[in-house]
């Protein structure tokens, strides 16, 4: 008798808006990896302007409900997610409730079809939680960061996240910090599953094949928002400068602090050295890796920092922040960690990497090997699909 195919319906608030985007591509990459286990994937996303309500991704369905009309679809302006969107901008909130709306019924009209759901973000795993009465599926909930760093912070989100959390048969946490703060809202330890983002290592090891030589930069990717901690990595590379005349600080990323970036570039007398790319194609950005001498990420707030494993699969060694779940994947082997919002600890810290070849070569090595042995998506899929198997057979 021939096994039916299983089937998970994956709901997220973000996802690429399209081939090569660049937005919300771990959740892509999470859901391809999935595939790849055999089961068959669809998945509801928010809508974008610009991207289409339905279609097929390299076979993975794809649903995007409109939820307004383009022009007032705000909730994914910017890449730095709902949270930031609800701070920054008083329409987001308005905006939301047609979004959940539209979201439920999406869900609501999928959830039948499927053995179980895989809710990204809190936000979707209300949305799971508050449908499951009607379509009584099994639900799991992988939390990605700022959903719980700062969706927490506001009581009623606290709350209902709670109660969609605890209700969850398994929470996927990024990273160790991110499975205590689930535990301390109430969610049973047994139900937290350490359960990291990963890699697509075979696609960038055909980028790998392209003859790229290393340059003198120092790179960052990410959202141009302050939690990213941006303007910290601005100061360090201003007082170092002059020492390492040769090298570029590269910006690959948009956000609301560009422009305050930018200001303090001009009066710095740095236009030359500091180089601003805006959102590229996800391609573009792993050739930046290939390029960069190093990676930093000296986020304030990070659930985890999957540009970090994409640098270091490049042979990228990486500095970051020690918050979140940055240490977690920057070991001593591979990079170097410094305190969050410390500009002279982070200058001193660049300073070490950049003269040092000999250990460059090394952490260079050992963070090729690391993510290759713990972060390629088909090796995290297989535990993933195994939870689904176990939620599913409960």
């Amino acid at each position: 008798m021939e096994q039916r195919t299983r089937k998970v319906l994956i709901i997220t608030t973000a996802f690429p808006r399209w081939m090569g985007d660049g937005r919300g591509n771990f959740v892509y990459e999470a859901a391809q990896a999935v595939r790849r286990q055999g089961w068959q994937v669809r998945v509801i996303a928010m809508h974008t302007p610009g991207a289409k309500t339905h279609e097929w991704m390299d076979g993975i369905e794809v649903v995007r409900p409109r939820y307004l009309p383009e022009r007032w679809e705000i909730l994914a302006k910017d890449s730095a997610g709902l949270p930031q969107a609800w701070r920054t901008n008083p329409w987001a909130k308005l905006a939301l409730i047609p979004f959940l709306i539209r979201h439920t019924l999406a869900v609501l009209r999928y959830a039948r079809q499927a053995d179980i759901l895989h809710a990204n973000w809190t936000l979707s795993g209300m949305v799971a939680w508050l449908t499951q009465g009607v379509h009584r599926k099994p639900y799991v909930v992988t939390v990605q960061g700022s959903d719980v760093f700062q969706g927490l912070k506001i009581p009623l989100v606290r709350q209902v996240s709670a109660w969609a959390l605890q209700r969850a048969h398994f929470v996927f946490a990024l990273s160790r910090a991110l499975a205590q703060e689930v535990q301390a809202i109430g969610v049973a330890a047994e139900k937290v599953k350490i359960v990291p983002n990963g890699v697509n290592l075979a696609s960038i090891r055909i980028l790998l094949k392209e003859e790229i030589p290393r340059e003198a930069v120092i790179l960052f990717v990410g959202s141009l928002f302050w939690r990213k901690g941006v303007t910290h990595l601005l100061e360090a590379f201003k007082n170092i400068a002059y020492e390492i005349p040769a090298y570029r600080l590269v910006f690959v990323g948009e956000g609301d602090q560009r422009e305050l970036l930018e200001k303090r570039v001009r009066e710095a007398g740095l236009e030359e050295r500091v180089v601003f790319t805006g959102n590229l194609p996800h391609d573009d950005v792993i050739r930046w890796m290939r390029r960069a001498k190093v990676f930093v990420l000296p986020s304030v707030e990070e659930g985890q920092g999957v540009v970090l494993l994409e640098a270091m699969a490049c042979g990228t060694p990486c500095i970051g922040s020690k918050v979140g779940g940055i240490p977690d994947i920057v070991t001593p082997d591979c990079g170097f960690l410094f305190e969050a919002e410390r500009v002279e600890e982070l200058a001193d810290t660049l300073r070490q990497i950049l003269v040092q070849n000999e250990a460059w070569e090394e952490k260079s090595r050992n963070s090729q090997k690391r993510v290759e042995s713990l972060y390629d998506w088909d090796k995290i899929a297989s535990s993933i699909v195994a939870y689904y198997d176990q939620a599913h057979g409960a």
